[in-house]
């Protein structure tokens, strides 16, 4: 983790690290063996319809001010629409007296399948018929808060139009580790986070989400969904038994962004 002193020096510098590198893709990390702790209770939650985080702030507010942050940080306006691996500054409450101010990059979205992934999960039956959802991203506190242990409020949208939340794994799970931020993350800190999504059965992710305060209009991410395909025999160290790079099915998803590519 790398540290900054100076909130206005750590604010541009965290802008200009986010968007470095946002050209080429990244390579996936390997998919591990499943024998890891059962998800939380959110992995049972029902989406909700996304459309109750669609309001518009009061008309003439400044739209970088939807809630204190430190001087020189400028928040991302709301309602922005952002590619894959182009970064965000964003707020939010992670509990009513404390602001969290991160910049924000989704890194890669990938689909995977509960039975290659996610086999030594105890699931019900709604969570078995649905497809699951790694989404990485990295974060960079730009405020002047703690926020270790804190999990950011990052939802999926999928293409009937519900708000899809997180399911909570353990942190050692190899093939998404970080569902939270570290325990200790200070100011000028740096982490990635991956949180895994169950879109039910006859959905797809159709764009990614950070929700900030209510009133705010979100800001969403979208971009080519990487397939990590079905299970194939291969050495659990490396990363050649992975499926194919892209969906390329070139499907426009409801409410999200154009797929495929």
């Amino acid at each position: 983790m790398s540290r900054r002193p100076h909130a206005a020096v750590l604010a541009a510098t965290l802008v200009a690290g986010l968007l470095v590198g946002c050209g080429g893709p990244d390579e996936p990390d390997d998919a591990a063996g499943a024998t890891t702790p059962a998800p939380s209770s959110s992995s049972t939650d029902s989406p909700t319809d996304a459309s109750t985080t669609s309001e518009s702030p009061s008309e003439g507010a400044d739209p970088s001010a939807y809630l204190p942050v430190p001087a020189g940080v400028e928040l991302t306006p709301p309602g922005t629409s952002l590619p894959l691996k182009k970064g965000a500054f964003v707020a939010w409450n992670p509990r009513q007296d404390l602001v969290g101010v991160v910049g924000l990059e989704v890194r890669r979205v990938e689909q995977t399948t509960v039975k290659k992934s996610l086999r030594g999960f105890q699931l019900d039956e709604q969570a078995k018929a649905s497809t699951p959802y790694f989404v990485t991203s990295e974060v960079g506190n730009g405020g002047d808060t703690d926020l270790g242990g804190r999990q950011l409020p990052l939802y999926v949208v999928d293409t009937e139009g519900r708000l899809v939340p997180p399911t909570g794994v353990d942190q050692g799970f190899d093939p998404c580790p970080g569902s939270v931020l570290p325990a200790i993350f200070a100011p000028g800190d740096t982490a990635t986070s991956c949180l895994i999504f169950l879109v039910p059965e006859g959905a797809e992710l159709a764009s990614v989400m950070f929700r900030p305060p209510e009133g705010v209009v979100p800001i969403t991410w979208t971009g080519t969904v990487k397939d990590l395909g079905e299970p194939t025999t291969r050495n659990s160290g490396g990363k050649g038994g992975r499926g194919g790079t892209s969906t390329g099915r070139g499907r426009t998803g409801g409410k999200g962004g154009t797929r495929g590519g």
